[in-house]
């Protein structure tokens, strides 16, 4: 009996041991200003990776052709998909006119969809000078303007200009004229891909760190908040919206009741709350970081620089010159931090991915 317990005791021992090692069992850490009641197996819901592929490039090559287009006019023929026309028209439900269903003046590209189904449909065939009716439609839902939904309306259209747009040729003289520089389209066209890529890549990582930290300050006390850095964070932001106000030629109180819609005092509450949110969990990935390890090398600060100026489309020094040595640093490290927790993440498919 005496051997058969030790056995039982042993099996025990050896599966508690095994428990803890593996690091199954929550792990609370803490200092003085937060305590974490454990941070790996966080649930998550998974971040789709945005692709980048040629038919995004060559969308966004599109668009840059798009807005470098020129218009001709015309009056030997019909409306066709893809002209730039100009129209009046007004609206009416059961015969009687809706707020928002009038317009004069107004532009629009057949074909782009920028309009209920079957309105841009109904002007194609028409000439200059036409009045017309157009049958359509509301969608259902209609998030424009819900009481419309899934009603049917009569649009009268007089049609006043047609014009046919004329895209530049895409070419090596068409890149170098927009970008200011000579180029090829090879090479422009692999300009915009990494520009995409560092976009795609920031904001992918930016859903992670949102789930993540939404997931982990549900596992977070605060004991008290670092006062001074607080205080330092609030002189910075508030600092920062009077020059935009005074850039704006405005009295900075009349700028936060045109711009931001409140008052000094509630702006004031909102910047408290804002900062010492950032602050708490700027203390949090600090102290994960130091309980594992997790540090940023100078090779992966230069990356987190390149991947971010590329994004925003500005220069490396551009980017320092916005920040400090040390938040720099610290928002690599964020990142890191993030990653290493996502790695060690339950993440569940969303409902729109099933």
């Amino acid at each position: 009996m005496k051997q058969r317990s030790k056995a039982l005791l042993a099996g025990v021992c050896t599966m508690a041991a095994a428990f803890w090692l593996s690091g199954c069992g929550p792990k609370e850490i803490e200092n003085e200003y937060v305590k974490i009641n454990g941070y790996t197996g966080l649930e998550v819901s998974a971040v789709t990776e945005t692709e980048v592929s040629d038919d995004t490039v060559d969308s966004q090559i599109e668009q840059i052709r798009q807005n470098y287009a020129t218009y001709t006019e015309v009056t030997d023929r019909a409306a066709q998909e893809g002209d730039m026309v100009t129209i009046d028209y007004s609206g009416a439900i059961d015969g009687v006119a809706f707020d928002g269903g009038t317009a004069s003046g107004q532009q629009l590209e057949l074909g782009a969809g920028g309009y209920i189904d079957g309105f841009e449909d109904g002007i194609v065939g028409h000439t200059t000078g036409e009045t017309f009716d157009v049958d359509t439609t509301f969608p259902d839902p209609y998030q424009n303007n819900p009481d419309l939904a899934g009603k049917e309306a009569v649009f009268t259209i007089t049609l006043t200009k047609i014009e046919e747009v004329n895209l530049p040729e895409l070419n090596d003289e068409f890149v170098t004229m927009v970008k200011g520089e000579e180029t090829t389209v090879d090479d422009y066209k692999k300009e915009i891909r990494d520009v995409l890529e560092s976009q795609a890549k920031v904001q992918d990582q930016n859903q992670k760190q949102t789930e993540i930290m939404d997931a982990l300050m549900e596992n977070v006390e605060l004991k008290k908040y670092p006062e001074d850095e607080v205080q330092e964070y609030k002189d910075l932001m508030t600092k920062q919206y009077q020059q935009i106000a005074t850039s704006l030629n405005m009295d900075y109180a009349d700028f936060l009741e045109q711009y931001m819609g409140m008052d000094e005092d509630s702006f004031n509450k909102e910047v408290d709350t804002q900062v010492k949110d950032y602050v708490k969990q700027q203390e949090v990935v600090k102290l994960i970081a130091d309980e594992e390890d997790i540090t940023v090398s100078d090779d992966e600060i230069e990356e987190w620089l390149t991947d971010n100026a590329q994004a925003q489309q500005m220069t490396v020094d551009d980017l320092k010159g916005q920040y400090s040595d040390e938040e720099i640093e610290q928002q690599a490290l964020n990142d890191k931090v993030v990653s290493w927790l996502w790695d060690k993440a339950k993440i569940t498919e969303s409902d729109s991915d099933n």
